[in-house]
């Protein structure tokens, strides 16, 4: 078979991709080796090939190159989210477990005492200072809080008594028109409480649990039982 040189510069594109049928293979090829024309065309198309190939590569660098920015990206962006994502449940979760210690802390069980004794659990016992002597307290909180109000100026003591040694003393604290509130601390659902006033003539007296309904206790309270503290 033999080709003209218009068919071979026809067939060359083909025959360089390797398209060509054994057969048309066989006569370009022997066509080239008897046409120098032909064969500068065909040394002139790989050039072109080859330079156009380089170019393509050069072109598919900076893409690869921002394909694998985009991806780290989105791995960041990824990993971002997902910690957001978990540190935001974390906090959800606190703040709701917080909420819960502030109603529990506002609501204690009122537990059952005997007769003649006031469970301050169940409510504030409102008083005088003269009358005050006569109850017998309850508390499942670790304090007493005792609120003195009076017109005027005024000065005196507030004292805790424990009732299971014949009203053994157990604190004083000094109030005034300043000061007319005290706290006693280390409060047992063990013992049982009296309490009295000195110096303080016609004194409104308010007892309480002395229960504290705040946030951030609640939190801190939250937090230590989390980490075992």
């Amino acid at each position: 078979m033999k080709f003209t040189c218009g068919i071979v510069e026809d067939l060359l594109p083909l025959y360089l991709e390797d398209m060509c049928s054994e057969e048309t293979r066989a006569a370009l090829e022997e066509h080239l080796r008897e046409c120098p024309a032909c064969g500068e065309k065909l040394a002139r198309l790989k050039d072109g090939a080859a330079v156009s190939q380089a170019k393509k590569e050069e072109r598919s660098l900076p893409i690869a190159g921002y394909a694998k920015k985009v991806k780290r990206h989105r791995i960041r962006v990824g990993i971002t989210v997902t910690l957001i994502c978990a540190m935001a449940a974390c906090v959800l979760a606190l703040l709701g477990l917080t909420v819960i210690d502030m109603r529990r802390e506002a609501n204690p069980h009122v537990f059952e005492v005997e007769d003649g004794v006031y469970n301050l659990a169940s409510a504030a016992l409102e008083s005088t200072a003269e009358e005050i002597g006569q109850y017998t307290f309850y508390t499942n909180s670790t304090k007493i809080r005792v609120t003195v109000e009076r017109d005027g100026e005024f000065h005196g003591t507030v004292m805790l008594w424990d009732t299971r040694y014949s009203d053994s003393f157990i604190q004083m604290s000094e109030v005034d028109e300043k000061a007319d509130t005290c706290v006693f601390t280390a409060g047992s659902a063990a013992r049982r409480y009296k309490i009295t006033c000195d110096g303080l003539p016609g004194a409104k007296i308010t007892v309480s649990d002395g229960r504290e309904v705040s946030f951030w206790k609640s939190l801190a309270h939250v937090v230590k039982g989390l980490i075992g503290g």
